[in-house]
């Protein structure tokens, strides 16, 4: 046993600043708070949340933390980071740091692994690496992190976009010839006798789910996919709602779709994205709404879960939703973007803001990432949301997957679609109304 104490640890919470996310954080600190009364004070560890700490892009990616790490907290020996559902037992998080050297290059996490070479971690071969699950927790030990930043950012690094950061971070410990260490203490589901943390729910439960006309479904097509993809959306996840219509730049009344008078192009669609948005606002009817969800012909979703999840937010504010991507917010500057093929869900005022002052440079500029820096620019956070996904079930750990309900993947490519809507549609059946992985949220 190493003479470690939980003094030597600083506690990070990976935070957001829309207000649920940020009472989601705040309950951890609360709960950790709570926990400390039972040790001397100058035994307990400092607890932040990045979204108050530092407000600076690109947190969620753990790089530009690095620089305030490693000159805020020069004298400590650990940093633990975690996400807003991570929940963690101090006086077993105690005797489990005592296991390890903290003089030593250590990364400590909950393993995950690929099944197969996957698109979002750039085909790396499964065999080359594991990964850990954030939401269960990650020990860094302070000469590492002396380490990696005094060679970040690195030019060798592939570092433009940033993808998913759990996988990204190892690949770059795995330069200094650090590979992770397995903590299986650190736990995913529900928490066993063994578990130092775990993760608070599946899903959230904030109460009754949004009615289905307060949500309206934009779904972006063309003339080529009209017999292939969109009558899986017609049998599947369209039935869920009465507020749904289909663009493309050919009228087909079989659908039926809607010519908005943009052309198809082969990439991008920004100047159809933003024609949506614009109908979107001027359309008497659709206007009344509170959120738009614009995905895409090849899109998988549950729209009754995604109802459940957008009573969470505040429709009168300015939310912007979906998965997470960035463009060089892991040097500490650039933008976070949603990615579109899980969906990208806008609140009507945030709609109405992108409408008046967001333009494209051309119709095949890439949506996302041009909505992504109209947010930017118009300091609107962009809301991470777990449960959305740009990829299939296939692209995604077991592991990863066990401890959430998702809500949207994305693709019909080397994969049957229908059985990915009936898998999501599987969870309402086996997991009610509650989709939380405990009643409560304290250990």
């Amino acid at each position: 046993m190493v003479d470690t104490k939980l003094g030597d640890v600083v506690i990070v919470i990976l935070s957001q600043p829309n207000s649920y996310h940020a009472d989601r954080a705040r309950r951890v600190q609360i709960d950790l708070m709570e926990q400390m009364k039972e040790f001397n004070k100058e035994e307990i560890p400092a607890v932040y949340m990045t979204h108050k700490k530092w407000p600076i892009i690109g947190t969620w990616t753990i790089f530009p933390l690095l620089e305030k790490w490693s000159s805020d907290f020069a004298l400590k020996k650990w940093i633990f980071f975690c996400e807003e559902e991570t929940r963690i037992n101090l006086k077993k998080f105690e005797t489990f740091i005592k296991k390890f050297d903290p003089t030593k290059d250590l990364f400590i996490g909950h393993a995950l692994k690929d099944k197969e070479p996957t698109i979002i971690h750039h085909f790396t071969s499964p065999n080359k690496l594991t990964f850990p699950d954030f939401a269960a927790g990650v020990l860094l030990s302070f000469p590492l992190i002396r380490k990696m930043r005094l060679r970040w950012p690195d030019e060798n690094f592939r570092a433009d976009f940033a993808i998913d950061p759990k996988h990204e971070l190892a690949s770059y410990i795995l330069l200094d010839d650090v590979k992770l260490t397995d903590a299986p203490e650190l736990c995913l589901t529900d928490p066993g006798p063994k578990c130092i943390t775990h993760v608070a729910q599946k899903f959230p439960d904030c109460g009754v789910p949004v009615s289905d006309d307060d949500l309206f479904v934009a779904v972006k097509t063309c003339e080529k996919f009209h017999k292939d993809r969109v009558p899986v959306v017609l049998e599947t996840w369209a039935k869920e709602t009465n507020n749904i219509e289909f663009y493309s730049e050919t009228e087909d009344k079989s659908i039926p779709t809607i010519d908005l008078g943009v052309p198809n192009t082969e990439r991008g669609h920004c100047g159809k994205t933003m024609a949506i948005m614009k109908r979107a606002i001027s359309h008497p009817d659709i206007s009344k709404k509170k959120w738009l969800l614009i995905a895409d012909d090849d899109t998988i979703i549950n729209l009754a879960r995604l109802r459940l999840l957008l009573s969470c937010y505040d429709p009168s504010t300015t939310v912007a939703m979906g998965e997470r991507y960035g463009y060089q917010v892991s040097k500490g500057y650039g933008y976070d973007y949603i990615t579109g093929g899980g969906g990208m869900i806008f609140s009507m005022p945030t709609v109405q803001r992108l409408v008046d002052e967001c333009q494209c440079s051309s119709n095949d500029s890439p949506d996302d990432m041009i909505i992504g820096m109209c947010l930017r620019r118009y300091s609107i956070p962009i809301s991470h949301v777990p449960y959305i996904h740009q990829a299939r079930p296939d692209d995604y750990s077991e592991g990863y997957l066990s401890r959430q309900i998702p809500v949207s993947f994305h693709k019909h490519w080397n994969c049957n679609p229908i059985q990915i809507y009936n898998m999501l549609k599987q969870y309402d059946k086996t997991s009610g109304s509650n989709m939380n992985t405990s009643s409560k949220d304290e250990l």
